[in-house]
Order: structure tokens, then C-alpha cells, then sequence
């Protein structure tokens, strides 16, 4: 025997080690390390110890180096062979499960936001488990080996809360995980030539050559290592055909029946993809996987669920359907069999994560206290991090008065969330579910928990000065919403207004102090969200300092608010407005006694209540009914007189505009108005001293009323000086930065 070489189980072995046994162009990892061997009377190069390919670990590899002939001088050892052309005799390859499901997660994010993976072992494959906080899945990857290769088929999938049908998402996941490695072919993936394009990846990294991959037959393995398993796939040259099982037999079957019907459906042509399984079932009547994949791609349009009932009762009973039965039940409003459904595919169902959403589900399709709890608890046993569950298990303990446990599960949602921002919005969620409750005391406690993770949060101040105001204890409460309101505006300028108003009515109804609640409300924007309830309170608290002009003003600002949602539609108006509107109009009859403003503020409450009933009626109860003498406020007897406005004929310098005078004729003609809403010489007088005092919404407001109530020939006339005056405005609130106003107000002008 040549030196160099030693007796082994294999043969004579020679390491390759250093760089040095390389050309210096190849750069190759330290750890990848071959031998000579001797085996069956030919010379070959072998792995020397398992090498990792990112998850995957190969473990095993021979190359055949047919060419060479004896005697040889071994001295140089795999250098020495490195360029000579073998043939692959063996390889394998092995993927251990959890290792993988770290490794692959990131090829799933377009599918799922931050999911988590799951591998598991099943029989002639491999399970694979998608979940995230709100949605889950879990489908079944079966094995077919072939001649130099592998086919990959997705059978089997199910899941919750899902925006396709579950097999198709499936398609999608196994495509994204492979990507270029794999051939698609409806819902099977066929790995051609694995081991060759390893050695063609590895081996020029160590120097050597590629080995050709002739008649190599595969094998798929499943090894417990006492973890979640490994798979494995290896291949020989001198290895009989893998015999399949039944279960892989069905499976290739399958995919070539629906292979039209999956490659349709996973590029989104749904309605293609409907006509070719119908023809498929047509082919094989009642084939299951067939059925269930019809009925799902139904159950994903949304609105067939009859449909998709009808098919799946092909199979027998729809709650022995999954999942899938489960969903296509509750969309028709079975609730009972839905959660029958639910709860028998959580019990059967082997992912953790997807039985637990499963159990939530059923819970959620319960109407038994006992029955939610239960599948709640059963969720929470099968994935104890799903927040869902827990949360919904807080809030069925608070409905039902039990207070301990309810904060232990808080407790635990506060130790599994991790970073300052999630702990603070668990721990202030938590809080605003037990003051809903009433629970005011053990609110102020998370309240003040959530601010030590983020004591500037404004959203949480606010929510401690309510949990106080309801225990009682006003004065510190209005500092701490105070405090909120000015925090607001930095870190939650979509809160500030909401705030305001939340202030301004505690200050009216803790402090007595209307005017300071006045100025918060009259401050809040026209464009805002709360704006339309900030203008009924303004009026009423106006009302009850006397201030019945200011409240009519308020009121008037509020039927302005509810002529811009007219004008650009009803659609998603909240119908809080209307009610606003019909509470605005019965103040503006039996404290304001205008008649014409109240009709006015119910018809606007129609247009955008069409079906407000209350509206309805109280407009029907002012349509005979006389206009009452309007109330005037008290005024000096010596009034100042009207201004007279000259022509410009008389003389060409006008004499200064009397402001003082103005707002007290102004104060006459609205009296005056109220009385004859219908005068046009008065709504005119009025008109014009509002555009010269520059109270341009007292002016949009007076001028919309004309636009509605004036006859059609006097129309037009009130509609250009209503257009002026919205743009006035909007040029207006330009100026001041208020970009949206503006656009509201140009939108309306057009």
C-alpha cells in the first residue's frame, strides 16, 4: 500500500485541510472536509463529516472516480484527484425540523407579517404550521421520491381567518419557500436533480470537480432525534425504485386531477379555476381533496357560501368539515353547528397553534358562558402565547364580575409582551377594559403601570384622570386632563381635539366653570372629528349663561359642519350627527324659539339619516306650527342707530363703518329673521353687515338656509354669495395653515 494512505472502515482515507490544498483563486469554508476511499475495488472521494448548507446538513457523500486505474500513488490525497470526473454513488441530505422553522421563516413574511413556523414530521412528509397573532394555517408537504429527484405535493391544508382559500395560500408558501429550486405543476413541486445541484454548489468550492448524477434512485426517510425530527433524502446508484405508499400514490393522483384547476387558483384566476375542479369532480365524482378545495375557493368569494354548503354536504355532515365547515356555517348564520364544527376540528387538529385559534373560534360562536370558557381555557393550553385567547379570557372574566382572575391573565399578557411600547399598550388596553367595567380602582392601578413604561403618553393621563374622576377624586382628575390635552399635541395630535371636549365637559360638570368649558369647546376646529358634539355643548352651556345670541352662532357652526358632510355625501357619516342635529333643533325651539333653524337642522338630519325616525317626526310636528315671537336680549335703550349704507351716487367717500353699531343691528335683524325667516330684505340687510364685520361662517350658515328655503329665481343670487364666502374662508384658513379646512371649504365651492 502506497504511504500516505491508512486502513480504515472505508479504505485508505487522505484529509483535505488547509487552504493550500486549493487553488488560491477558490475561496472555500474551513470546516468542508473530503477523503480519498477505496471501496469495491475503485478509488472514490467521500465527505469526511457532516457539512452545513445553511439549515440543511449534508452528511453524507461518495463520488465514484471510475478513470483512475491501479496501482496509483495516493501521496497527494484529494488534491491530487481533485480535477478528475467522477460519478455521485451516494448522498444524503438532512433537514432537522426545528432548525428549519428558524431558518425558513423569513420566506414566508409576504404571506404572513411576522409569522412563526412550525416543522413537524408526519407520515411520507412533513407538516408545515403558519401562525400569527390573528390567523393560522397548517398543510401537509408529502414526499414522492423519483429517479434522480423528489416531487413535493400539498395536501391536506386548513386554517383560520385566512384572505384565499387555505390550500391555495398553502401553494404559495411551498412556492415561496422553495423559489427557484423546484418546478411547479399545480400543486406539486418537483426538485430535479437535488444531489447534482448541491455537488455542482459544493464542490468547486474545495477545487474539485462536479460528479455526473446518473441513475441515482431517492429515498425519503423520517429520523426521531428526540426533538421535532429530522427528514432525509438520500439517493444511491445501486438502490432498487422507492415503493411509494398509498397515501403518496393518492397524492400523485390528485395533483395530476387538479393540476389545471391549483396552477389556476395560485395565480388568482379564480373563476377559471372554479370551472376546472367542477370538471375535475366531474372526472372522479365525490373525490374528497377535489370537493374541499371547490368549496374553500367558494367559501373565499364570500358570497357563496350556499354554494360552498352544498358541495361540502357531498362529503356528509358540514360540521365534520374543519374548519372549512366551520367558516361557511357561521357566514350563513348557523351558529350552533359552526361552533359543533370548530370545536371538533380544534380537538383533532395536531398544530398547537391553529387548534388554539380554532378553540378561540368556537368560543367566539358560543353563546354558554360555561362552553366559551372552556374553549378558551383549551386554547390557552394548546398555545399558552396566543394573546387573542387571553384577552378575550379577560374580558369574559370582567363580564361576569370576576375581577382576580381576569388581572392574573393581564399579568401574563404583561410579561410576554416584550419592549416599553408593547407593555405600555397591554397595560393601558387592559386598564380602559376594566374601567368599562366600572372597575375604577384597579384601572387607576394599570393606568399608572402603563405610564411607568411611557409616562408621556397622553392616551394614558387621560385614561388615569377618567378612572379618578369616577372614583370621586375631580380636582386631580381635571389637572391630569389637562396635562393630557397640552401632551397631546405632541405625541397625539389626532387626540388633542377629543381631549379638549373631554376637558370642556368636566369643567362644566365638576367645576361649574362654563365660560373656561366655552372656550375649550368654541376652540375645537370645524374639521374635526368631535367638532359636531363640541358645537352642541358650546350652544347649550352659552344658553345657560345667557349668551342665547353666541348659542344661536354655535348652532349655526354646527348646521355648517352637517351642510359640508351633506354636500359631499352621507357615506360614512356616523349617524351621531343626526342626532345632533335633531337635539340642536329642540333647542333651537324651546330656547331659541327660531322655528326656521330648526326645520332647517332636522332636514339636514334626514339627508344624512335618510331613515331617522325621530327626525321625521319632529319635522313633521313643525310643519303648521307658527313661528313664536323671538326672544330678544335685553339692549340699551340708547342703541346706537343702523348704519346707513350709501349709494355711490351720493357721495364717493363712505363715512367710517360703526363696528359697535353693526353687531347691534346685526342682533335686531337675526330677532327679525326669526320672526319672517322668509324675508328677503331682511336676510339681504344681514347679509352684508355679516361680510363687512367679517363673520364669514355667521354668513355661510345664513346663506345656506337661503339656498334651501328661497324660491328658485332668488336661488342663484344666494348661491354665488355663498361661493364667495366659502372661498373667503378658504383662502382664509390657507393663510393660517389649516390646509384640510381649506380643501373642505374649495370642495364645497365647486
Amino acid at each position: 500500500m502506497i504511504a500516505g494512505a491508512r486502513k480504515g472502515r472505508t479504505g485508505s482515507v487522505a484529509r483535505l485541510r488547509d487552504a493550500d490544498a486549493v487553488d488560491a483563486k477558490v475561496a472555500r469554508p474551513s470546516d468542508v472536509e473530503l477523503r480519498l476511499a477505496l471501496a469495491k475495488g475503485a478509488l472514490g472521494i467521500e465527505l469526511a463529516r457532516p457539512h452545513k448548507l445553511g439549515a440543511i446538513e449534508l452528511t453524507d457523500l461518495h463520488i465514484r472516480l471510475s478513470s483512475v486505474r491501479f496501482p496509483v500513488d495516493l501521496s497527494g490525497g484529494v488534491r491530487r484527484f481533485r480535477h478528475v470526473r467522477g460519478v455521485l454513488t451516494r448522498m444524503r441530505l438532512e433537514l432537522p425540523l426545528f432548525d428549519g422553522s428558524r431558518a425558513f421563516e423569513p420566506r414566508f413574511r409576504a404571506l404572513f407579517p411576522a409569522p412563526e413556523l412550525t416543522l413537524a414530521a408526519c407520515r411520507d412528509g412533513i407538516v408545515v404550521g403558519l401562525a400569527t397573532d390573528a390567523s393560522a394555517m397548517a398543510f401537509d408537504v408529502i414526499a414522492a421520491p423519483l429517479r434522480n429527484g423528489v416531487r413535493l405535493m400539498v395536501e391536506n391544508a386548513r386554517g383560520i381567518n385566512l384572505p384565499d382559500a387555505a390550500h391555495t395560500i398553502a401553494c404559495r408558501a411551498l412556492s415561496a419557500l422553495l423559489g427557484e429550486l423546484a418546478d411547479p405543476m399545480g400543486s406539486a413541486f418537483l426538485l430535479r436533480d437535488p444531489f447534482g445541484a448541491v455537488c455542482r454548489e459544493l464542490l468547486p468550492q474545495v477545487g474539485a470537480r462536479a460528479p455526473a448524477t446518473r441513475e441515482l434512485e431517492t429515498r425519503f426517510e423520517i429520523v426521531d432525534d428526540g426533538r421535532s425530527g429530522r427528514v432525509s433524502i438520500w439517493a444511491g446508484a445501486d438502490e432498487p425504485p422507492a415503493p411509494l405508499s398509498a397515501r403518496v400514490v393518492r397524492a400523485l393522483e390528485t395533483v395530476e386531477l387538479c393540476a389545471e384547476a391549483d396552477t389556476a387558483a395560485i395565480a388568482g384566476d379564480r373563476e377559471f379555476a372554479r370551472r376546472a375542479y367542477l370538471s375535475a369532480i366531474e372526472k372522479a365524482p365525490r373525490h374528497p381533496e377535489a370537493v374541499r378545495r371547490l368549496a374553500a375557493l367558494d367559501a373565499s368569494f364570500g358570497d357563496r357560501n350556499e354554494a360552498a354548503l352544498a358541495t361540502l354536504i357531498d362529503l356528509g355532515s358540514a360540521t365534520d368539515a374543519g374548519l372549512l365547515g366551520a367558516e361557511v356555517l357561521a357566514a350563513m348564520g348557523e351558529r350552533e353547528a359552526a361552533y359543533v364544527a370548530a370545536a371538533r376540528a380544534a380537538a383533532d387538529e395536531p398544530f398547537g397553534r391553529l387548534s388554539a385559534h380554532a378553540w378561540l373560534h368556537a368560543a367566539e360562536l358560543s353563546d354558554e358562558r360555561d362552553a366559551r370558557q372552556s374553549a378558551l381555557d383549551t386554547a390557552l393550553s394548546r398555545a399558552p402565547g396566543l394573546s387573542a385567547a387571553r384577552w378575550a379570557r379577560v374580558e369574559l372574566a370582567l363580564a361576569h364580575g370576576e375581577v382576580k382572575p381576569a388581572l392574573g391573565d393581564v399579568a401574563h399578557l404583561e410579561a410576554a409582551a416584550s419592549g416599553r411600547d408593547n407593555k405600555h399598550a397591554t397595560l393601558r388596553r387592559a386598564a380602559e377594559l376594566f374601567l368599562s367595567r366600572g372597575l375604577a380602582a384597579e384601572s387607576e392601578k394599570l393606568f399608572e403601570r402603563a405610564l411607568r413604561w411611557e409616562p408621556k403618553s397622553s392616551a394614558a393621563v387621560a385614561g388615569l384622570a377618567r378612572a379618578l374622576r369616577d372614583r370621586g377624586k375631580h380636582g386631580r382628575a381635571l389637572d391630569l386632563l389637562s396635562r393630557a390635552v397640552g401632551m397631546a399635541t405632541v405625541d397625539a395630535p389626532a387626540l388633542h381635539d377629543a381631549l379638549s371636549l373631554e376637558l370642556a365637559e368636566s369643567l362644566a360638570a365638576y367645576a361649574n366653570d362654563r365660560p373656561a368649558a366655552v372656550a375649550r369647546a368654541a376652540a375645537i376646529a370645524q374639521d374635526a372629528p368631535t367638532a359636531p358634539r363640541a358645537r352642541l355643548a358650546e350652544a347649550r352651556w352659552r344658553a345657560d349663561l345667557g349668551d342665547l345670541t353666541g348659542a344661536s352662532r354655535a348652532l349655526a357652526r354646527l348646521r355648517a359642519i352637517a351642510e359640508v358632510a351633506a354636500e359631499r355625501g352621507t357615506q360614512g357619516v356616523p349617524r351621531e350627527t343626526a342626532d345632533l342635529l335633531v337635539e340642536a333643533a329642540s333647542m333651537e325651539q324651546a330656547t331659541l324659539r327660531d322655528i326656521a333653524s330648526a326645520r332647517h337642522a332636522l332636514s339636514l338630519a334626514l339627508r344624512l339619516s335618510p331613515n331617522h325616525g325621530l327626525a321625521r317626526r319632529a319635522l313633521a310636528a313643525l310643519a303648521d306650527e307658527p313661528a313664536p315671537a323671538p326672544m330678544k336680549p335685553p339692549v340699551d335703550a340708547a342703541r346706537v342707530a343702523p348704519p346707513v349704507l350709501p349709494s355711490p351716487a351720493a357721495e364717493s367717500v363712505p363715512p367710517p363703518f360703526d363696528e359697535a353699531a353693526a353687531e347691534q343691528r346685526v342682533e335686531e335683524l337675526s330677532n327679525k329673521l326669526r320672526g319672517d325667516p322668509n324675508n328677503p330684505a331682511i336676510s339681504r340687510e344681514l347679509a352684508e353687515i355679516l361680510e363687512r364685520l367679517g363673520r364669514d361662517l355667521d354668513l355661510l350658515a345664513l346663506l345656506s338656509a337661503r339656498v334651501d328655503e328661497a324660491p328658485a329665481d332668488e336661488r342663484p343670487e344666494w348661491l354665488a354669495a355663498r361661493q364667495r364666502t366659502l372661498l373667503r374662508l378658504a383662502a382664509a384658513a390657507r393663510a393660517e395653515g389649516r390646509i384640510s379646512e381649506a380643501e373642505l371649504y374649495e370642495s364645497m365651492a365647486t
